[in-house]
């Protein structure tokens, strides 16, 4: 459906007029279980389930079709067919013995590790490697403001701070690699490395540690 609304431009009126109708009717439902609040039990159940099998047979027909109805989405951003080889990005800090500690990714809040990892991976949105030494600069000097605050036993994430567990989590969340004062070392950090990892799906899947890393960037404190 999506590669026909490009060939027939004219259609895209008739598909917006279409997506108008069904959140109109969606939201009468929705009013419609409102208004039966105050009635019988058998009235309210029944608009209810008028809603239920509406939000369901929209959301069906979209799936089918892949074109987005608001509130109704077809997901995009998460489907598709996974690719032969995978890239990802890995940060490591390095104290004055030259001992590699993994940098949790909770530092880099509030931006999101995945726009981060976008930026040094990117082929067409990356940024040159003049901008990722400034990048790394900046994420050590964030990442030893947060080794301290760990050890010290305060909250390193900007986004917990003040809500604590309350804070909202990105929606590809990944673990938290600081659990314990042995996850830093004693004492700071003094460079940074930031890896691209290089894998192919099913050698890794046979075996974890077919991982190709490669150097992206690495800088030091004060130079």
């Amino acid at each position: 459906m999506t590669e026909l609304l490009r060939q027939f431009r004219w259609l895209e009126p008739a598909v917006d007029v279409a997506r108008l109708g069904v959140f109109v009717v969606f939201v009468g439902l929705g009013l419609a279980v409102a208004l039966q609040a105050s009635r019988d039990a058998l009235a309210r159940r029944r608009a209810v389930n008028r809603l239920i099998l509406y939000v369901l047979a929209v959301t069906a027909a979209v799936g089918l079709v892949q074109v987005e109805s608001w509130p109704f989405t077809t997901w995009a951003l998460v489907h598709g067919t996974s690719p032969a080889r995978m890239r990802s990005w890995e940060i490591e800090g390095l104290d004055a013995q030259g001992r590699g500690y993994p940098i949790d990714p909770a530092v880099f809040q509030p931006l999101a590790p995945v726009e981060l990892g976008a930026r040094f991976l990117s082929r067409t949105r990356g940024l040159p490697p003049d901008a990722q030494v400034g990048v790394a600069r900046f994420v050590l000097e964030r990442a030893e403001r947060a080794r301290s605050r760990f050890l010290a036993g305060r909250r390193f994430a900007p986004n917990e701070w003040l809500l604590g567990p309350l804070a909202l989590s990105y929606v590809f969340r990944q673990p938290a690699l600081w659990r314990s004062p042995a996850d830093v070392p004693a004492t700071p950090f003094v460079a940074l490395r930031i890896w691209l990892l290089d894998w192919d799906v099913r050698e890794r899947f046979a075996d974890e540690s077919r991982v190709s890393r490669h150097l992206l960037v690495e800088v030091h404190h004060g130079r």
